[in-house]
């Protein structure tokens, strides 16, 4: 029998785009071809020029680039994100990832970190699993 979710009351949060979650070091943006498309649409640009101006392979994977100090590419320090309409699926879904939402003792060691946790929005259980399998 599945134990229950410690999110079965719902979680808070609200994103007050302060751009922690964008300038973590060793930190990764994995994207989906959805987000490629809506990418190089927003710059106006080919998928191609955008992948060759905006991305590299990591594991097989396609990645974001990022600055020397971890930085997103697209983190503006005055502006925060600056594509935040057209952002990647990765940071849409923020911060249900399901490590982060798969203990209460993870969610709360991100909101250390994360300041728009446990604050705004109340989300049910159901609209955070179909945040999970947002593709």
């Amino acid at each position: 029998m599945m134990s229950e979710k410690f999110y079965s009351s719902g979680l808070k949060f609200s994103c007050i785009r302060c751009g922690k979650c964008c300038c973590i070091r060793d930190g990764v943006v994995y994207l989906q071809h959805k987000d490629i498309q809506r990418l190089a649409k927003y710059f106006q640009i080919s998928e191609k020029e955008f992948l060759r101006k905006y991305t590299h392979t990591e594991d097989k994977h396609i990645v974001l680039n990022d600055f020397p100090n971890g930085n997103c590419i697209f983190f503006d320090s005055d502006n925060g994100c600056t594509v935040y309409k057209h952002r990647p699926a990765q940071c849409r879904i923020f911060p249900f990832w399901e490590h982060i939402i798969s203990s209460r003792e993870n969610w709360e060691k991100t909101a250390r970190e994360c300041p728009g946790i446990n604050t705004g929005k109340l989300y049910s259980p159901e609209e955070i699993e179909q945040i999970i399998n947002f593709e």
